[in-house]
């Protein structure tokens, strides 16, 4: 190692540093720890050296030399392991040095030496902290306090049948018991089902009255007319009642049934609850049902399966294979149930058409909810005889359907708690569908008004049209809604141009106006709005005001064909040519499909853009969001938020803080959140009129980078809520929050959610939106064994694909950023240069992971389906990087003011801007 001689002595200008060296003999003890406390964070690592201290940071930062609290360690690799180097060495030079891993190599005397902390040097900075002195005073704080997200109280009263239905007694004390013996009974079919007992004198008295009943059935059969078979009585409805004969055979067969069941019960759940059964079942048959409800074994869950177990008797043998023509009278045709539960089921059944018949209805509810387990059925009973509110709770209270629980609250006249269920479960339809079968047109007519606006509440103003729609007197509310979904922008907004045209045709010339311009520009942006439009139009009514855009629209749509690939079916295209009606236009129209493209994904080339330097803004970017409408929303920190056109002209400037951007799925109104310390300062911004108000400040933790209008997924410490964004408190109907850990990272779609947890076990958990339904809950697995440099991040899509990545080295021992997705590929991108990763963004379809080094950051964009790199993106000098990856678009933006946005769908530019 003595004959290493290096060129410089120390790194010079900008580097990814490791570590720092810092002297006290240089600055003194009291400075060097000063600067220490500076440098910590959590998880980083400090050593007493003779010289002073070595710092060991949990992950590499770019320092400037010539700027830096000590000196700059740089890690690299050697045959030995990894070592921290205090100058920069050529590859020669490092194959000389002999130095274990985690070696700090550095000049001393005009040499090199190595040093190698040991445990046993490590100190904590907490002891250089003197707090004895101090004292604990107790405070208030002059304004309110951060806010934590909070799931809504559920006023919802519970429901117990029998506190709730008039009429209907206390359980008996010993239910409990039997219901509990009950479920430890072995079901028929296993191994203690399947051995025969002994024969009880209960049994054999059971089998004794088996046979009488047998035997005088047989007699009573043969007393019957020839060709008849069962004499039968005529009654009203075309049925037929049982002669005398055959009642008595019924009463001997009822009787034989007790006992058959005392005797089984006896030798499977006790003499004690046989009898409790069998006189349950007596006091069902003469009707004393004030203390046969106290008694009621409920025939739902795990009750009912054991109920089902029971064997009353073993099948006989058949005597031939005979196909007789006539029905065969059987045991349990004249009721000798197979089961328990099946005689339990009749009793049941027959004690609550007496109490209907009686009136007798809230006894005859608790039959059906509580003792049937026939729930919608006693919803619907309750619902016939006017119990309206109590029909809503016990329909939410039972979990039933959610457009159900909406109907009944909404038939019982709690509009409000309606409106928040269908909120939350998504079930509007549902309940508008039960209320206009049930023949309520006016419930359904007022549901639907709710609905619609609902939905133009959340920013879907092109839905909330379609629901009203059907209104003929809610046509004015229609059509400003239009209006909003068409200043939106995207497809909604072709849609509802083709719509209003069909609408109002005496504003024609300001519709027209709005479609050529639509129509003749030719961004991809505006391709799948010009698509809506143009398959809203030939399915509408033809007039000749939409046979005149029908013509234009058949020229975009054949330039997009050929431009984009053919997006129209050829069918629909020639609909499209036909309606327009103009000979010499479907002479001359193309034939659709064109010869097809080859997606820029698949392609072999890697697209890459690449930002000097020197070309950069003046203002640091935090976060970007592009909107449907073509503006790009650009949070400046501090200075607020500023909203920029295609030419990066910039339209307007909100004043609010926005160090991250939270935009709506349909792009006209966001929320901003600026960093107050351990908290975040909340505002939220109205798009098309431009205006913004404070929230409130709220201490999160993950969030999702979008929402659906209405609801934002945020995480606190262990915990998930979905915030209310419209409300003025900070809190939302749904939540968990007990989760096995803390939330690292929030992802949702219109149709999911997925969250990853970090606890003893990381897990992901997937919800299904708007139902808020887990479906699905899962230990990560980890990774195959890596040479890692860094620590590893992970994120999440919406359908819960789980990405991990790190900084590692490849076979061929080079820097390489290392990704990993469960279940799917795994992937090594060879590195320029030294780097440090930082967290990825994560869609159904791509990956975007930063990687950043002395040079600058570069991205990396990984498509899903193929496993492979498609897209680089190389920011030179930028230090901080803010990524946002949906279906449609890439944002990647930078703290020099850079703006990058790229077309996933076509592979194109769709924004570069300079702020």
């Amino acid at each position: 190692m003595s004959r290493v001689i290096p060129r410089l002595s120390v790194h010079r200008g900008v580097v990814a540093a490791s570590g720092f060296l810092v002297e006290s003999g240089l600055a003194g003890d009291l400075e060097a720890r000063r600067r220490i406390l500076a440098l910590w964070t959590p998880g980083t690592r400090v050593y007493r050296l003779p010289e002073g201290w070595l710092v060991l940071l949990p992950r590499p930062v770019a320092v400037d030399c010539g700027r830096a609290p000590g000196l700059p360690l740089v890690e690299a690799k050697t045959s030995g392991g990894r070592v921290l180097l205090a100058l920069p060495l050529t590859s020669a030079e490092l194959a000389a040095v002999v130095a274990g891993d985690g070696a700090v190599v550095r000049l001393r005397g005009g040499k090199l030496a190595v040093d190698r902390p040991s445990p046993a040097e490590s100190e904590d900075p907490a002891a250089w902290l003197g707090v004895e002195g101090f004292g604990v005073v107790e405070t208030a704080p002059l304004g309110e306090l951060p806010a934590e997200p909070q799931v809504q109280e559920d006023t919802a009263p519970g429901f117990d049948p029998r506190a709730h239905l008039p009429g209907v007694p206390p359980a008996d004390p010993r239910l409990r018991d039997v219901l509990a013996a009950l479920g430890k009974t072995k079901p028929a079919g296993t191994a203690a089902g399947r051995r025969r007992p002994r024969t009880s004198r209960g049994g054999a008295m059971a089998h004794w009255l088996h046979g009488v009943g047998s035997t005088l059935w047989g007699l009573l059969r043969k007393q019957a007319p020839a060709g008849q078979g069962e004499p039968r009585e005529p009654v009203p409805g075309g049925l037929a009642a049982p002669s005398l004969a055959g009642r008595i055979a019924d009463a001997l067969h009822r009787v034989a049934s007790r006992m058959v069941l005392a005797s089984r019960l006896s030798r499977l759940v006790g003499r004690r609850h046989a009898a409790y059964i069998q006189r349950m079942m007596e006091m069902f048959e003469r009707g004393d049902v004030q203390e046969a409800l106290r008694l009621a074994i409920p025939l739902g869950g795990p009750t009912g399966d054991a109920l089902r177990g029971l064997p009353l008797r073993r099948p006989s043998r058949r005597q031939d294979l005979r196909i007789r023509p006539r029905e065969t009278r059987t045991w349990a045709v004249v009721g000798l149930a197979p089961d328990l539960f099946t005689e339990l089921q009749r009793l049941y059944r027959e004690t609550f058409r007496r109490l209907e018949s009686q009136e007798r209805i809230e006894e005859a509810a608790f039959l059906l909810a509580e003792v049937l387990h026939a729930n919608e059925e006693a919803v619907a009973f309750l619902e016939r005889h006017g119990r309206l509110r109590l029909a809503a709770e016990m329909a939410e209270a039972r979990g039933l359907a959610p457009g159900l629980v909406v109907r009944q609250w909404f038939l019982a006249g709690d509009r409000k708690r309606a409106l928040r269920i269908a909120r939350r479960t998504g079930a509007f339809a549902d309940a508008v569908t039960r209320l206009e079968r049930g023949r309520q047109p006016g419930e359904a007519r007022e549901l639907r008004l709710l609905w619609a606006e609902a939905l133009a509440q959340g920013g879907d103003f092109a839905a909330a049209v379609e629901v009203v729609w059907p209104l003929s007197g809610a046509r004015g509310l229609a059509l400003a809604w239009m209006d909003r979904a068409i200043g939106q922008g995207g497809p909604s907004a072709g849609r509802m141009l083709a719509r209003k045209l069909a609408a109002v045709p005496e504003q024609f010339e300001k519709i027209r106006d709005q479609v050529i311009e639509m129509l003749e520009s030719w961004r991809a942006e505006g391709a799948a709005a010009r698509l809506a439009f143009a398959d809203t139009l030939r399915q509408g009514p033809r007039t000749p005001e939409a046979m005149t855009l029908a013509r234009a629209a058949v020229r975009a749509i054949a330039r997009d064909s050929g431009r984009l690939g053919a997006r129209m079916p050829p069918a629909e295209f020639r609909q499209l040519v036909h309606f327009a009606g103009d000979g010499s236009l479907r002479a001359d129209a193309p034939a659709l499909p064109f010869a097809p493209r080859t997606a820029w994904a698949v392609k072999d080339d890697v697209w890459r853009v690449e930002v000097a330097a020197a070309d950069s803004g003046t203002l640091p970017v935090y976060d970007a969001a592009f909107l449907a409408n073509g503006l790009t929303a650009v949070a400046l920190g501090e200075a607020g938020v500023r909203l920029v056109s295609r030419s990066g002209r910039t339209v307007a400037e909100i004043d609010q803080p926005a160090h991250r951007l939270v935009v709506s799925d349909r792009g006209d109104r966001a929320l901003t959140l600026a960093r107050r310390g351990d908290s975040w300062r909340v505002a939220r911004i109205d798009i098309p009129s431009r205006k913004a108000e404070l929230w409130c400040d709220a201490r999160i933790g993950a969030f999702a980078p979008d929402y659906d209008g209405f609801l934002w997924l945020v995480s606190s410490e262990h915990g998930l809520t979905a915030v209310e964004t419209k409300g003025q408190r900070f809190d939302g109907p749904w939540g968990v929050p007990d989760l096995p850990g803390s939330v690292l990272a929030v992802a949702r779609s219109a149709s999911h959610c997925s969250v990853v947890i970090e606890g003893s076990s990381p897990e992901v958990w997937t919800w299904e939106l708007p139902s808020f339904t887990l479906r699905s809950r899962g230990a990560v697995s980890p990774p195959p064994p890596e040479d890692e440099l860094h620590s590893r991040h992970r994120a999440v899509a919406p359908d819960g694909t789980l990405t991990e990545q790190s900084i590692g080295f490849a076979a061929a021992r080079q820097l390489a950023l290392k990704l990993h997705v469960h279940d799917r590929f795994e992937l090594d991108i060879p590195l320029p240069g030294e780097g440090w990763a930082s967290e990825p963004a994560v869609s159904a379809a791509w990956i975007a992971s930063p990687v950043h080094g002395p040079e600058g950051t570069r991205v990396y964009l990984t498509h899903v389906e193929t496993g492979r790199v498609r897209a680089e993106v190389a920011l030179a000098r930028a230090g901080r990087v803010t990524l946002r990856l949906t279906p449609q678009d890439f944002t990647v933006v930078d703290d020099r003011g850079r703006v990058v946005i790229l077309d996933l769908e076509h592979g194109q530019m769709r924004r570069d801007l300079r702020i």
